[in-house]
This record gives structure tokens, sequence and C-alpha cells, in this order.
């Protein structure tokens, strides 16, 4: 049940912020209506939406707490693990429900992302492109969360470039499907 609630807690928050931006964009969208369809300017706001939700979840949060706490940003809470598969070896540590939630969430989070990219950026249309920029922004998240006292993890870079490649494979599908049934369509 845990994991419910945490997921959907991100979902709904993911929810608020596509609305914000919605609203704090539609005036731009105005604007640009003519120059950029609408349809590439929905990508952006999506992309935008869903690496604002990844950072509120991974990073803002954690600021947020830390300057809460009479010690500041830079705490001594901070770790770093090097060793992959370690969170699946370690699972005392946290307790098997807790490491499932940390697991799944660490996939499911990067999964929109891997989607709505390739669709954002057409140049990044290829596998390999899509997924070394959903390594190297978990690795910036990772990074960052070293500096701001929570852990940094291999496996969670890991986690969040394979749910980025899942949200890849989903956009394939998608693009592949509609690319036939467009072709098709033409035909006599």
């Amino acid at each position: 049940m845990l994991i419910i609630q945490e997921i959907l807690g991100y979902f709904f928050m993911g929810l608020i912020g596509i609305a914000g931006l919605c609203l704090l964009y539609s005036p731009a969208y105005f604007i640009l209506r003519k120059k950029i369809p609408f349809s590439r300017q929905a990508a952006y706001l999506l992309f935008t939406a869903c690496i604002i939700t990844i950072l509120s979840a991974t990073v803002f949060d954690s600021i947020i707490f830390s300057l809460m706490d009479r010690n500041g940003i830079l705490t001594d809470r901070h770790s770093l693990n090097l060793i992959p598969f370690q969170c699946f070896m370690e699972i005392w540590l946290m307790g098997q429900q807790k490491q499932f939630t940390q697991t799944l969430a660490n996939i499911l989070m990067f999964v929109p992302l891997g989607f709505i990219f390739p669709i954002a950026f057409t140049k990044a249309q290829k596998l390999w492109k899509s997924t070394l920029c959903m390594a190297l922004f978990s690795f910036l998240i990772e990074f960052i969360q070293y500096f701001i006292g929570r852990s940094a993890d291999i496996d969670d870079l890991m986690l969040n470039t394979f749910g980025g490649m899942l949200g890849y494979g989903v956009f394939y599908a998608f693009f592949k499907l509609f690319h036939k049934e467009h072709n098709i369509k033409q035909k006599p």
C-alpha cells in the first residue's frame, strides 16, 4: 500500500505541476502559435513538467527539508554507493517493502520522461541518444543529491536509465503503430 501512496502522490504532484505550467505558459502559447505548432509546444510543456516533477521528488524536497534543518543544506547524512546492484543485496537495511517501493519508483519516475523526450527533441529519436540523455540526467540528480545530504547511488542511476529506456520503448511502439497506420491510410 505504501508504494501506491508514494507513486500516486508523485503522480498528483505532476498533474498539479502540469496544470500550473499550462497556466503560466498560456500567454506564450498564443504568441508562438503561428510559429510553433501546438503539438510541439505541448511536447515541450510535458517535457518541462516531467523534469520539474522528477527534480521535486529527488532534489527540491531535500533542499527544503535541509533548509528547515539547523545544520543547513550540507549535512553529514550523505552517502555514496558505487557498487552495482547493492540495493538488491542489502534489503534488510530498509526492509523489503521500502526497497521494492524505492526500486519501482526509480524506474517509473523516468518512464514518462523517456517517452516524451524523443517526441520533444526529434534529433534524439535514436535509442542510444535518449538513453545517454536519461543516464546523464540521472547522473546529475545523483551528483546533486550527494552534496545536499542525500545518498548518491549507482543503482538509482541504473534504474532511472532503465525506466527512461522503458519509456522510449513505449514511444517506439506508438511511433511504429502510428507510422504503420499512417502508411496504410495513404495506400489506395
